[in-house]
């Protein structure tokens, strides 16, 4: 995962210098599930994942905000048949980057209750396995895309400058993935759960 946490990093550094008083940065580590897709006789399952992410958030009043962030999410995955795991598919490793308005019911007091909805873009690295190679599949490409998302979260002021928040956010994701005259489309839309260390700038 180190790679993909090139990009989080560069997120918080791009922020500090645009941070205000009216501005949050944060770190984010949790965990992430993806959806399973079906196909006639089996199907292609990941396994709960592992999440580290960096947001900026914006504040243009006590109630309305706009936050930036970026996630690495990575998931141990299976093609199983008859519910029984048949073949590994390898890991699937994905950077998930999002832009969204967030409503606070009221920030700058110790609780802060928020929901947001936005964009997202997630790159997706491809999969690959001595499974896959066995099969003569190779390594199979997932597709980057544009996709909505939406979070809900709470964030608890420990100091007028430092915080703690939980944050749950839903991505809608359904990539293609393989060759284009052998293409299946992944119903992943990952679903990342965060406990967060905020900075009050």
């Amino acid at each position: 995962m180190r790679s993909h946490v090139v990009p989080i990093v560069a997120l918080a550094l791009i922020a500090l210098p645009l941070c205000a008083q009216s501005n949050d940065v944060a770190v984010w580590f949790g965990s992430s599930t993806v959806g399973t897709t079906n196909t006639s006789g089996s199907s292609v399952h990941f396994d709960r994942g592992d999440s580290i992410g960096a947001s900026w958030n914006h504040f243009f009043s006590n109630q309305v905000s706009t936050e930036l962030a970026a996630f690495a999410v990575r998931h141990d995955g299976t093609v199983r048949v008859g519910g029984v795991d048949a073949f590994d598919v390898g890991r699937l490793r994905m950077i998930p980057i999002t832009a969204m308005i967030q409503w606070h019911l009221v920030h700058f007091r110790r609780f802060d209750p928020h929901l947001g909805a936005g964009l997202a873009y997630v790159r997706s690295d491809s999969l690959h396995s001595s499974d896959l190679d066995n099969a003569g599949i190779g390594r199979v490409r997932i597709k980057s895309r544009v996709g909505w998302a939406m979070d809900t979260g709470l964030a608890y002021a420990v100091t007028s400058r430092i915080g703690v928040g939980l944050d749950a956010r839903y991505i809608g994701y359904r990539p293609s993935s393989g060759p284009a005259d052998a293409s299946l489309k992944l119903h992943l839309s990952p679903v990342i759960y965060s406990l967060g260390l905020r900075w009050r700038l």
